[in-house]
């Protein structure tokens, strides 16, 4: 090959070396200092409609809400609710998977995440679950990034909020 077209090469291919270095480097997950949140959940609500067959089906929806606080146990900081439809189940009181869409609404706004979590019929998770955090309005209106529940009794979680923008 030519010396010519071989310098010329060597030239765009460390062109775009570089380009896709910066471009990684300034990409908004990339250097976005994670702003992180820790939020506690206490569950005082929850109620199974069941829509399907008589007991645990495909389709059929759970409901919970409770109270949000920065400690456990502590003063109420806002409120959470969630929609959960059985989406795959085995056998019925075995493992299923759910779908959950939960809203946590705080002071400044609020903050939607979605998941899909398997669990045994009729009960919460016992597993720490990872939730999608897909939108918000208030000071959250545009915010991206995960929530880890983490189970610490029957009706209390532990919720820690990673934002990536």
């Amino acid at each position: 090959m030519n010396s010519s077209i071989l310098r010329k090469i060597s030239a765009l291919t460390t062109a775009v070396l570089v380009s896709a270095g910066v471009a990684l480097v300034s990409a908004p997950s990339a250097q976005a200092a994670q702003s992180d949140m820790v939020l506690y959940f206490d569950r005082s609500y929850r109620e199974v409609i069941d829509l399907g067959k008589t007991g645990d089906s495909h389709g059929d929806i759970t409901i919970t809400h409770g109270n949000l606080s920065s400690t456990p146990g502590g003063k109420k900081v806002g409120t959470y609710a969630t929609s959960q439809i059985t989406a795959v189940m085995t056998i019925p009181g075995g493992p299923q998977s759910r779908k959950i869409d939960m809203s946590m609404t705080l002071d400044k706004g609020m903050i939607y995440t979605t998941a899909l979590m398997s669990a045994n019929g009729g009960t919460p998770p016992t597993k720490p679950v990872a939730y999608a955090i897909i939108g918000g309005t208030g000071k959250y209106m545009g915010v991206a990034g995960q929530v880890t529940l983490n189970p610490i009794s029957d009706t209390g979680y532990k919720a820690t909020l990673r934002f990536v923008r």
